[in-house]
């Protein structure tokens, strides 16, 4: 009888170690990965200041996209988000994504500093996951064929010059 009681309980083991190994693959599989260089950009659709929705696809196939994604209240955004509106024509699309919690907070800005392109408002940190961003601001150069070419973290006279000769190709 306790020899049936070892094997109970070793089976029983072996059985909850083969459950948590596969619940560790089936949630590693399902977890987000980052984007890559030479991948085709998450999905993204946001609403802008008015409500009407985004989307980055929209774009494929017609021209390039920059996506930044930042907050008002940061001194490097600022400073990217002034100079992507020096830089922007028509040849190119700018989707910049706010992370900003108060609108009010992000409209004042946006008084002080008009931008020209689209502003799209992320209140739940939505396309955070998607994209992985950690830091602010973070920058992808997405190509017509919607496949990431260029991704820069934080900003900077580097970041400018790389954007720069980005959308002089």
């Amino acid at each position: 009888m306790s020899g049936g009681r070892i094997i109970y309980g070793a089976m029983k083991k072996l059985i909850s170690c083969l459950l948590l190994a596969l619940t560790a693959l089936v949630l590693a599989a399902a977890a987000e990965t980052a984007p890559q260089l030479g991948s085709v950009a998450p999905a993204l659709a946001l609403p802008d200041l008015n409500g009407k929705t985004t989307t980055l696809q929209r774009y494929a196939g017609e021209k390039p996209v920059i996506v930044v994604f930042f907050t008002s209240w940061s001194k490097s955004c600022q400073a990217e988000l002034a100079d992507l509106q020096a830089l922007y024509n028509h040849k190119f699309e700018i989707l910049a994504v706010s992370f900003d919690k108060k609108s009010k907070e992000l409209k004042s800005f946006l008084a002080k500093n008009p931008l020209s392109y689209p502003v799209l408002l992320d209140k739940k940190l939505a396309s955070l996951d998607a994209f992985q961003v950690l830091i602010i601001p973070t920058t992808f150069c997405v190509n017509r064929d919607g496949e990431i070419e260029k991704l820069f973290v934080d900003y900077d006279d580097n970041v400018k010059l790389a954007l720069t000769d980005w959308l002089a190709q």
